[in-house]
C-alpha cells in the first residue's frame, strides 16, 4: 500500500468497522450507550431548566409537565454513531496521534453541543405541528448533524496540515 489515499481509506475503514463493532455488543450498550444518552436528556433538562421551569424526565424521555410536548432519546438520537465515523475519520488521517486524539476530542464535543441544541430544538418542535416536527427530526436535523461531522474532519484536516511540516517526494522540507 503505498498510496496515502488507500493507506488512509485502509485504516479508516478498519477504525470504523471496530468502533462500530464494539458499540454493537450488549456490553457498550448497557456501559456506554444507555448512559450516555441518559446524561444527554439529564443535561438537556437542567439546560432548559435555566429558563424553562416546565420540562422534566422520565428515563429517555425529555417532556413538558403540562402534556403537550415531549421527545424520546433513543440510540440513533445521540450522536454517537456520527461521533464515532469523525473519530475514525480524524485518528486514520496522517499525522501525530496526540493531534488526532485532540481533534477526535475537540470533534465529540462539538457535535455533542449541537445535538444537544437538536434534542432541545425538536422538544420544543413537538409542541407544535406534527408534520414540522417529523420533518426537522427526520430530515434537517440528521443531515446537520452529519454535516457538522464532515465540516469539523474539514476544519481539522487544515488546522492539522498547518502543524506539521511541509513534505516533499524527497522528505521534509528544510
Amino acid at each position: 500500500m503505498k498510496s496515502p489515499a488507500v493507506r488512509y481509506l485502509a485504516l479508516f475503514l478498519l477504525l470504523t468497522i471496530s468502533i462500530f463493532s464494539v458499540l454493537a455488543t450488549p456490553w457498550a450498550e448497557r456501559v456506554f450507550v444507555l448512559p450516555f444518552t441518559q446524561m444527554l436528556v439529564d443535561l438537556c433538562a437542567l439546560l432548559i431548566g435555566l429558563f424553562d421551569s416546565r420540562v422534566e424526565t422520565m428515563g429517555d424521555i425529555l417532556r413538558f409537565n403540562d402534556g403537550l410536548g415531549a421527545v424520546q432519546v433513543l440510540r440513533g438520537c445521540n450522536a454517537v454513531e456520527v461521533c464515532a465515523l469523525l473519530c475514525a475519520a480524524i485518528l486514520a488521517f496522517p499525522g501525530r496521534i496526540q493531534y488526532g486524539l485532540i481533534g477526535a476530542a475537540a470533534g465529540i464535543v462539538a457535535l455533542q453541543v449541537i445535538n444537544l441544541f437538536r434534542i432541545i430544538s425538536l422538544l420544543y418542535l413537538s409542541r407544535g405541528s406534527q408534520p414540522v416536527f417529523d420533518f426537522f427530526h427526520n430530515y434537517v436535523w440528521d443531515a446537520m448533524i452529519g454535516l457538522e461531522g464532515l465540516l469539523i474532519f474539514f476544519l481539522w484536516t487544515r488546522w492539522q496540515s498547518k502543524q506539521a511540516p511541509a513534505v516533499t517526494s524527497k522528505g521534509v522540507d528544510q
